[in-house]
């Protein structure tokens, strides 16, 4: 039986507004904004969710005064009068779709460190942040007024500019947060000390942002429902002071997430990815919900509607933050009002999103190719001529590519030398930290399905075969493999098993003392190791500073939990010097001090992919428009394989 989502679609009064649906895209900063201002691209990625069925979208952090931004020219500056024009833009093309939009307001304190901005840190008190490690200057009552000010100032920019209300940012450390937790705020004046003296500051900005919105706009505010720091606010805590802050101020509604960004750890969960549990956030928003009278906001991997609709069916929450998954699929809403839930493209939690987003890029998802890059697809696919289509490879790449060219209608054919769809997105699949992987290849093989694609399974196409093809275009996708290399200087005969990361998954290993020399940076070393973890000694050498480098800190954070739980040794700096018969002999590569790691029974060396596009040369002998993508063009990033692919299709 095909399960309702009455709760999930049903219309809700938040304040002044009616939203039409419960489901929530929370704040996240895009990196499309212009000179801190909307640009045509911000508008276009927020459009999107809104003509796809979101019931309310939120900006990202919007900076309210020069002292509070949130870092190198990123996210919009409500502070600049001429945001206002940009506003109103935005809210045509919202309101347009039915949706409601918000602005979240807040100042950095000490979280954010944009030292070339020329502007000092300031904070409550002179706590310094783990993650900027600059201590901020303690606020005097003077600028406390100012910035109380600003709120207000920014609050009227929103009204002007025709949204629907504001948010603050009282989460992650954030100014007003700040004030509130004990961790942060040390002040003996009457914004510190007792609880009274803390919520002053929160309090009178919540006041000044209704002042400037009016009567008629949703105000609503972010709170950490526990900062899960020694000496800062937990869940207990925070229920006293969310009675306090519905009791003595006009708010519409609480948000409710976790963490602070004065500590780094904490900083990174935030946006919990894959193998973090769906919904891990929902308690802490039903513990708040139960003493307060007005609607809370629940987040944190909700990308299941099914799950979404039992948070609600439990009263656990008003509204379901389902922002991830509709970044994946921005037409998520559409495909569950239509119960097309197996046509949602779905959230794997690879956290792409929120690496660009750390890292001061655009947003980007590993799997849907149109997302921050809007503009570029505006009026694709389009296609004048169907055409007879021929696919080699049944990676990431080769399955974006067959999707869209048998979308627009191609008759296309996919051919696959092994037995199964998905190439190394198959492969790291197997591994327990990137298991979620499996769900992209399976979307992609229901998609095919429905798209009446012709895929030939254990197909391997030979040089010769080239010339023999019915077809009009042929789209190389074939990947790459692992370097593999003769690692002794042939004087001595080790009797170390030398595995590449793919090998780990086609040999059983336990029991086992292991080395990975990891010289190629990324995930497959690193999940290599994650399925072998259990009954192994395990060490782990890199030419990195840290161990997974080139992976973002918010995915590191689970890594070296489970690793380092499970007794995995790290040996940073240090690259392969020479195998000896039982042993393993590393250098580091400043110093060039040799160590030996002993009796070693099996080595992954990780040095990289090498391009596998033997057919290219006998491609190019044919009269046949042909297109090279992903790996098999230069090994890459998936997200850009997956893009490249999606593109070759609508250049057909």
């Amino acid at each position: 039986m095909a399960t309702t989502f009455t709760r999930l679609l049903s219309p809700i009064k938040i304040g002044p507004k009616v939203i039409k649906n419960r489901i929530l895209v929370t704040a996240h900063v895009p990196g499309l904004e212009k000179n801190n201002l909307i640009s045509d691209e911000y508008i276009l990625y927020q459009h999107a969710k809104a003509k796809g069925g979101a019931g309310l979208q939120i900006s990202g952090a919007t900076a309210i005064h020069s002292t509070g931004s949130v870092g190198s020219g990123r996210g919009l500056n409500g502070a600049n009068p001429k945001v206002i024009i940009g506003y109103k833009r935005l809210a045509k093309a919202i309101h347009k779709e039915g949706g409601r939009f918000l602005i979240q307001l807040g100042h950095s304190a000490a979280t954010v460190n944009d030292q070339e901005a020329g502007r000092p840190l300031i904070a409550p008190s002179s706590i310094q942040s783990q993650l900027i490690r600059e201590t901020p200057e303690i606020m005097t009552i003077t600028m406390i007024e100012e910035i109380i000010h600003s709120y207000y100032l920014s609050a009227k920019h929103v009204k002007e500019g025709d949204l629907d209300g504001v948010e603050i940012l009282a989460a992650f450390g954030f100014l007003v947060g700040a004030f509130m937790s004990p961790f942060t705020n040390k002040r003996t004046d009457k914004y510190g000390g007792s609880l009274e003296n803390r919520l002053r500051f929160p309090l009178e900005v919540v006041d000044a942002v209704r002042k400037g919105v009016g009567k008629d706009l949703i105000v609503g505010i972010r709170l950490p429902g526990d900062e899960r720091v020694e000496g800062g606010l937990n869940q207990d805590s925070m229920i006293s002071i969310s009675e306090v802050l519905c009791r003595n101020s006009e708010l519409d509604y609480l948000n409710i997430i976790v963490g602070t960004n004065y500590d780094r750890i904490q900083r990174m969960e935030h946006w919990p990815p894959t193998p973090a549990p769906p919904g891990l956030f929902v308690p802490l928003a039903a513990a708040i919900k139960a003493k307060v009278a007005i609607p809370v906001f629940t987040t944190g991997r909700i990308t299941d509607p099914v799950l979404a609709e039992t948070i609600l069916a439990n009263n656990h929450a008003d509204m379901i933050g389902m922002t991830r998954a509709q970044i994946a699929d921005p037409k998520l809403v559409q495909k569950i009002m239509e119960n097309r839930l197996d046509d949602i493209r779905p959230c794997i939690g690879a956290n792409l999103c929120i690496s660009q987003a750390t890292e001061a890029k655009p947003i980007r998802c590993i799997h849907n190719p149109i997302i921050g890059r809007e503009t570029l697809w505006q009026g694709k696919p389009e296609s004048k001529k169907l055409k007879k289509v021929t696919i080699i490879g049944g990676g990431p790449a080769g399955l974006e590519a067959a999707r869209v060219a048998a979308k627009i209608g191609h008759h296309v054919t996919l051919f696959e030398q092994s037995n199964k769809l998905g190439g190394q997105f198959r492969i790291w699949s197997k591994a327990p930290l990137t298991a979620e992987f499996i769900k992209s290849i399976n979307w992609y093989e229901a998609q095919l399905r429905k798209l009446q694609v012709k895929i030939r399974l254990n197909r391997k196409i030979e040089e010769n075969e080239i010339e023999k093809f019915d077809t009009d275009v042929i789209i190389m996708a074939t990947g790459s493999k692992a370097f593999k290399e003769n690692l002794t200087d042939g004087n001595i005969k080790t009797e170390i098993l030398v595995l590449s990361p793919e090998d780990v998954f086609l040999k059983e290993q336990e029991n086992k003392r292991i080395v990975l020399i990891d010289e190629g940076g990324g995930r497959n070393g690193i999940s290599a190791i994650d399925a072998i973890l259990k009954n192994n000694l395990i060490t782990i050498v890199s030419t990195d500073f840290l161990i997974g480098e080139m992976i973002n800190p918010n995915l590191r954070t689970p890594i070296y939990k489970k690793f380092l739980a499970q007794g995995v040794k790290f040996i940073p700096c240090c690259k392969l010097a020479r195998l000896l018969k039982n042993d393993v002999v590393i250098k580091n590569i400043y110093s060039n001090k040799e160590q030996t790691i002993k009796n070693v029974d099996t080595i992954i060396n990780w040095r990289g992919n090498q391009i596998v596009n033997n057919l290219q040369a006998a491609i190019e002998r044919q009269s046949i428009t042909s297109k090279i993508i992903g790996d098999c063009r230069a090994p890459r990033q998936v997200h850009i394989a997956i893009a490249e692919g999606a593109m070759a299709a609508c250049e057909i």
